[in-house]
């Protein structure tokens, strides 16, 4: 068994078609790729378009706060300011840009759309940077990973900041100063959008720097210290901040969870994912040698970060929040999964891969098309409820989504008051998290993150200075507005707003008006 002496960075590194192959029909491989990439491109964001609105739970909160800091511009919010922020406010600041010129509809249909190109393309340069090819069998599992958990629960100064991440991954990984100083901007807007991937970030390059200066049979015992770090820190961070983990990360540690969207009808996509990715590991085995594998840094990083996402917490308090950062684990395993994709880009798929991944990638994305429909259809509904109250009150919403510790709908009725109402509840001002935040009274949002949480979460009993206050419930089959009074506790009315595993052709939500 062959090991190399040391696994140092050389222009092969880049991101280059194979030395094999060239040519392809004719045609040199360059030329074509620009052409190849604008049609991927513009398959890729068919999800974005395809409803009339872009279902991921956060967003909706993103857009309508944006839509706040206009009002506070232009002094029509008062008790609530910008606080100066530096990070966890990138895509927000683009949003609020584009909300000026073009509304809520173009800002989220050109922000949302930008995202997923900077991720997606961003996965793909670092996978074909660590890999020394270009594995474009491997775009349709980024497309995937583009789509999965981390999207649409609407984690979109993450998500950004994670596909610049890569991008910077993919410059750093060399060797040559003028890609690690083209990286530096990269880096900066990265923090700007959130600090947890850069945070990957530097220490994938730290334990890459030290990896290379190693004898690859010495790289096991960085390995050891750098999980053992993580564990040191796990203990750091629960003895000084409150935090909360749970034995259930271990699910987060592959990255294929991340096909798990909405509901349990997903779960076996996840099975399908991690026998593709089994299967092409054993592949790049037999290609490659356990031995070289295994001492490889992508190897390594895979094992270090998935690491991470077991000892670290899955949420913790930070000093100056009011809302805890949580699912750390579970946006952690996305880069699980394209670390994962880079390790496996060296090998190319067999006759059965390739067919699992069609399979896979079929049943994925017609899942979301129903699911997004049914959310949509659900938000049409509220709109309907909205337009029949006085402009500018004060509404709530008492509907959640009964099968998930996620509600899907907790979110929804922000994007719904955008130009027509105040949604009270929105978490974001009083979470001391986001750039618009409580300063004073106000009549628009309510000034405690604990109130927030009791509001979305029906138990919240109305106070006096609240009314008056509407809300939107589920009574029977319909969806209905009532007006609370002082005392009122609100309440919570819940359903299914996704379809059932047994019910995969959409049928609507039983919310009909």
């Amino acid at each position: 068994m062959s090991i190399p002496a040391a696994e140092a960075a050389t222009p092969e590194e880049s991101c280059v078609p194979e030395p094999a192959a060239p040519r392809q029909g004719g045609k040199d491989f360059w030329a074509r790729t620009p052409v190849r990439a604008g049609l991927v491109s513009l398959l890729l964001l068919v999800p974005c378009f395809w409803q009339t609105h872009i279902q991921a739970v956060d967003l909706s909160s993103h857009l309508y706060n944006a839509w706040l800091s206009i009002l506070i511009g232009q002094g029509k919010a008062p008790g609530l300011a910008i606080a100066p922020q530096r990070t966890n406010v990138l895509f927000d600041l683009i949003l609020a840009g584009l909300m000026r010129a073009v509304g809520p509809w173009g800002a989220e249909h050109i922000a949302v759309p930008l995202a997923v190109l900077v991720f997606f393309w961003g996965a793909f340069a670092m996978i074909c940077t660590v890999s020394r090819r270009r594995p474009w069998y491997l775009l349709s599992i980024i497309a995937m990973l583009a789509y999965g958990w981390t999207y649409h629960m609407g984690f979109m100064n993450f998500y950004l900041s994670l596909g610049l991440s890569f991008c910077a991954f993919a410059l750093l990984w060399r060797h040559e100063w003028k890609f690690k100083l083209g990286a530096l901007p990269l880096v900066a807007l990265a923090y700007v959008a959130h600090a947890l991937p850069v945070a990957w970030l530097a220490g994938a390059m730290a334990y890459t720097g030290l990896a290379r200066r190693m004898r690859p049979r010495a790289r096991p015992i960085l390995v050891f210290a750098a999980v053992a770090l993580l564990a040191i820190l796990r203990q750091f961070l629960m003895a000084h901040f409150p935090t909360r983990w749970e034995q259930t990360q271990f699910l987060s540690m592959t990255g294929a969870d991340q096909m798990s969207v909405f509901e349990s009808k997903y779960h076996p996509l996840e099975f399908i994912l991690l026998a593709i990715w089994v299967s092409l590991f054993l592949r790049l085995v037999k290609l490659k040698s356990g031995g070289r594998v295994l001492f490889g840094i992508p190897f390594q990083l895979c094992v270090i970060v998935g690491a991470a996402v077991l000892f670290l917490p899955g949420a913790i308090l930070l000093p100056g929040y009011n809302h805890a950062l949580r699912y750390i684990s579970e946006r952690m395993s996305l880069i699980v999964g394209v670390a994962g994709c880079a390790l496996l880009g060296r090998v190319s798929p067999g006759k059965r891969e390739k067919a699992a991944i069609a399979v896979l990638m079929g049943l994925f994305f017609s899942f979301l098309y129903v699911d997004t429909r049914s959310l949509n259809y659900v938000e049409s509904l509220m709109e309907q409820s909205v337009a029949q109250l006085p402009p500018g009150s004060r509404v709530i919403s008492a509907l959640c989504d009964q099968r998930r510790d996620v509600n899907l709908l907790g979110h929804t009725l922000d994007r719904v008051c955008i130009r027509r109402c105040f949604s009270y509840a929105n978490y974001e001002p009083s979470s001391g998290a986001f750039r618009v935040r409580v300063v004073g009274p106000n009549p628009i949002v309510v000034a405690e993150d604990r109130d927030s949480n009791a509001l979305q979460e029906g138990r919240y009993v109305v106070k006096p200075g609240d009314v008056p206050l509407y809300q939107i419930y589920l009574r029977g089959r319909y969806l209905d507005t009532r007006l609370l009074q002082a005392g009122d506790v609100n309440g919570a009315t819940c359903f299914e707003s996704t379809p059932s595993p047994g019910n995969l052709l959409g049928e609507r939500s039983n919310a009909h008006h």
